[in-house]
């Protein structure tokens, strides 16, 4: 009985490390996921690289107005709900100058699925125009990583400043 009981704590032991090391894994392989689409806004010189990151052409891509923005856009626009896009388009419209910044990142993994979600700051030569919260789907797909959904709350700086940018952004190092 003592035998069965070693063997079990064992295989136990063995599965744990087994997920750990996968959960480690996965947490990098995410984590780069979000390094190269900063770097590839920043860059603007890799658009096979940019569009890798995703699953195929039509991915949600929604943002929806929050704060002191929504009440100047409902004022406009009384039935406006979301503002919808598509990755592609948003590469394209980049300028020179132009960054997305990533703060307090999570990662969430269950199996073959993934989110990410971020506070985010979008920046004009050095300077914050819109801000928010960002949330991505993610699934696993031949030991990849692809970004199934993109989604986020927009706030203008001009109108509401922005409660986090003196923390520390995400770099991968």
């Amino acid at each position: 009985m003592m035998k069965k009981i070693k063997i079990v704590a064992a295989f136990l032991l063995l599965t744990s490390l087994v997920q750990a090391q996968n959960s480690h894994e996965n947490n990098q392989q995410l984590y780069q996921v979000v390094e190269d689409f900063r770097t590839t806004i920043i860059n603007q010189n890799d658009e096979e690289k940019f569009y890798n990151l995703f699953l195929h052409d039509s991915i949600t891509w929604a943002a929806i107005v929050t704060g002191k923005y929504k009440e100047v856009v409902l004022a406009q626009k009384p039935d406006f709900t979301f503002q919808s896009t598509d990755y592609k388009s948003f590469l394209k419209m980049l300028e020179t100058g132009d960054e997305e910044k990533f703060y307090d990142v999570k990662i969430a993994v269950r199996n073959e699925f993934a989110t990410i979600s971020f506070e985010y700051t979008f920046n004009k030569n050095g300077d914050i125009e819109n801000w928010g919260t960002e949330y991505w789907s993610l699934i696993l797909i031949n030991d990849s990583w692809k970004i199934t959904s993109v989604t986020w709350s927009m706030n203008l700086e001009k109108l509401e400043k922005c409660p986090f940018a003196a923390d520390d952004y995400f770099v991968l190092k």
